[in-house]
């Protein structure tokens, strides 16, 4: 051979060396950011997932006509076995019971937040202030209704972020997830 046919296969080979570099530069930030999406996307798909399967657990409790404590029992059971199974880590609290009794419930994996609850604060432009009443983690509270006769709203403040619920007749869940992903902090809740 000449040594132009030398120098052609060499150049050919800087050449395929070049493009399997940039291939695999590409997929690797194609990866990146498939991974980043997906695990947005299954933020949302645990969301509508938690507000069915809660929702029938809360109709199996009505339905057999447990009481208080064995409807507690019921949810802590549910809540406990749903965040063993979402396995990235999370922020999750928990709102459920009914206008007479509720009950919060929250786990902290990332970051240690301030949380508190307040029981039917005044509406907005209202001079009086809802006690803010710290949550302790894993570790469910139960609150009862002050002097009105009933829970109305609960507020879950995080920091300085408030999640309004609005009770509804009868037993409720709601519920607030956050995590991190791609440096940023993702939020669901569950309709309130």
């Amino acid at each position: 051979m000449n040594s132009k046919g030398m120098m052609n296969k060499g150049g050919q080979f800087f050449l395929i060396a070049a493009i399997v570099i940039i291939i695999v530069i590409v997929s690797v930030v194609t990866i990146s950011n498939y991974t980043e999406k997906k695990n947005e996307i299954k933020l949302y798909d645990l969301k509508q997932e938690m507000g069915i399967e809660s929702q029938q657990v809360l109709d199996y409790g009505t339905y057999n006509n447990l009481n208080s404590d064995e409807m507690r029992g019921l949810m802590e059971n549910f809540i406990e076995n749903y965040v063993d199974y979402i396995e990235e880590e999370k922020n999750i609290y928990f709102i459920f019971g009914n206008k007479q009794e509720i009950n919060a419930l929250g786990y902290q994996e990332i970051n240690n937040e301030s949380v508190c609850i307040k029981l039917n604060p005044p509406s907005e432009g209202s001079s009086e202030n809802a006690e803010c009443i710290p949550l302790q983690m894993q570790e469910t509270q139960t609150f009862s209704p002050d002097n009105t006769g009933a829970i109305n709203v609960v507020v879950i403040r995080i920091d300085s972020n408030e999640y309004q619920f609005r009770l509804k007749p009868g037993e409720n869940f709601y519920f607030v997830i956050w995590q991190k992903a791609g440096g940023q902090k993702n939020v669901v809740t569950s309709s309130g």
